[in-house]
């Protein structure tokens, strides 16, 4: 079904302030974070900011399930990807596109907005699908013989989230600024290296 011109600009909308909302949590943390703020940022009116989000907390739930769906997305549909490939790419695309855009995914993990997460039902079931996802995929890539059957599973998820939720951290380094592409080529060749894999000749 075709939108109308008034829902295409609602969604328009929509998209321009989770995208402020992503600059300044950023910016700002989301303490610091406020409604006045966002709604000057993007040029609305606070009664048009809220019959959008009618508060903070849904505005972090949207914007979170969106920057999560948007990742999954870029890298759906690989079935003829390995699930090891699956999983490299899904770190790789994280990684680059929190460099480029200059975000910090890391914002989303502190525990106020991780408990946030959790009491909205639509965000809450984007991380438990995002999670099964991952989970599976390595499940599947020790039965594919990519990673040694006695891996330790859960430590190796661990790791696998602290990589792709870190690419930031440094930005106040005295060295230069990473060029995106290739942090994340180095941040999946060294997650790929400390994979434990099957010995040879072992099933």
């Amino acid at each position: 079904m075709t939108q109308s011109l008034r829902e295409r600009r609602r969604q328009m909308l929509r998209e321009e302030i989770l995208e402020a909302t992503h600059q300044l949590l950023t910016e700002r943390g989301y303490a610091a974070m406020s409604m006045d703020e966002l709604a000057a940022r993007v040029g609305v009116s606070k009664p048009t900011l809220y019959s959008q989000f009618p508060t903070k907390e849904d505005l972090i739930a949207a914007m979170a399930t969106q920057l999560i769906e948007r990742t999954l997305a870029l890298v759906a549909g690989e079935h003829s990807a390995s699930p090891l490939e699956r999983l490299l790419r899904f770190l790789h695309t994280s990684v680059r596109l929190q460099v480029e855009h200059r975000t910090s995914t890391m914002q989303l993990w502190l525990p106020e907005i991780v408990d946030l997460l959790e009491r909205h039902p639509h965000s809450r079931a984007c991380l438990m699908r995002i999670d099964e996802t991952i989970v599976a995929a390595f499940h599947e890539a020790i039965r594919a013989g990519e990673i040694d059957p006695g891996a330790d599973v859960p430590s190796l998820v661990r790791a696998y989230y602290a990589l792709s939720l870190t690419p930031s951290v440094g930005r106040l380094s005295v060295i230069e600024e990473p060029d995106a592409e290739r942090l994340a080529d180095t941040v999946v060749e060294l997650f790929r290296r400390g994979l434990p894999r099957p010995l040879p000749g072992r099933p």
